[in-house]
């Protein structure tokens, strides 16, 4: 269990309102998420401007509300920073402020006081949600199928680029992966899970490795993955094998859901036509554990908020 996981398991103990990516407000029927980023551990400002900082900010929260099943509506922003990163503050509360107002959500507060780095935290709100539409982590059912969207591994691969200067692949596949680590899309797809039947969800901000273990440790059941191969063929064109599967597996802060159900070929039409590509990655058993049909072994390098960079891939 790594230092993450105690922290959790302390403060939720005996809590009936702590709730998988949220926690969930009975009494006004919403779900509460908050998130924070840490200067030299999450973002530099060496490569981070305050734009790609306030993105991440948003990003995490935003994702976070949606694989519970909601809509976010109210957020709060606190920040602590020094004398010498004022301007900068200033730029990312900007820019964070422009994207709520972007996805209509709205500011209501927050608290600022000094540090020796940049500290930023946000929480984000839902609209009302009835306790019956909130998506688990632990409902996943025999015979589902499980799903993610495609082109998981560029966050991963975008920080090895930068820091490891891993430069004599692909110009565009660089571009992509770069991207996609700096200013990770924004994807909004909690109206397409309210169409259909989800049955468990886990945001995909650790690593699809660690998130798949996670949804079939809480549903009690086998999950089953044989097509790895299709999430991201353009990183598989150009790698290894082993490293593709690697990266696809450890590949943190990728801010997209990996999720269960029984979805039909309209509904994927409907999810690609908002420009969303569901790839089907597995199924759902009786049993227990994680099998991977297409590799015998995993060493799982996945992101940790205690370190400040990836373990080596």
């Amino acid at each position: 269990m790594d230092l993450e996981q105690r922290i959790f398991k302390l403060v939720s103990s005996n809590n009936s309102y702590i709730h998988d990516d949220c926690a969930y407000l009975s009494k006004s029927h919403q779900l509460i998420s908050t998130d924070t980023l840490v200067e030299s551990v999450h973002f530099n400002l060496k490569h981070f401007d305050a734009s790609k900082i306030a993105h991440r900010l948003f990003v995490c929260n935003y994702s976070d509300i949606q694989s519970s099943g909601g809509y976010p509506e109210y957020a709060l922003l606190n920040i602590s920073f020094p004398n010498k990163s004022f301007k900068i503050t200033q730029q990312i509360i900007k820019f964070f402020k422009k994207l709520l107002t972007k996805h209509n959500i709205k500011l209501i507060g927050g608290d600022t006081t000094s540090s020796s780095k940049i500290y930023l935290s946000s929480t984000f709100i839902s609209k009302p949600i009835k306790k019956s539409e909130i998506i688990n982590r632990k409902n996943a059912k025999v015979g589902d199928s499980i799903y993610t969207f495609k082109n998981i591994g560029f966050s991963k691969f975008g920080y090895l680029s930068i820091f490891k200067k891993r430069q004599n692949l692909n110009k565009n596949l660089l571009r992509k992966s770069k991207d996609q680590f700096l200013k990770p899309k924004i994807i909004t797809y909690s109206n397409l899970f309210n169409r259909n039947r989800i049955n468990s969800c886990m945001d995909i901000s650790d690593s699809l490795y660690f998130s798949l273990k996670e949804l079939s440790r809480q549903s009690k059941k086998k999950f089953l993955i044989d097509n790895l191969k299709d999430i991201s063929p353009l990183l598989l064109k150009n790698l290894s094998s082993k490293n593709y599967f690697s990266l696809v597996l450890s590949s943190g802060e990728e801010f997209v859901p990996v999720f269960t159900g029984k979805l039909t070929e309209q509904d994927i039409r409907l999810f690609k036509l908002n420009r969303i590509h569901v790839v089907k990655i597995g199924s759902v058993q009786r049993g227990r554990g994680l099998i991977f049909t297409e590799l015998e072994n995993f060493k799982n390098y996945t992101f940790s908020h205690f370190k400040n960079t990836y373990l080596n891939l």
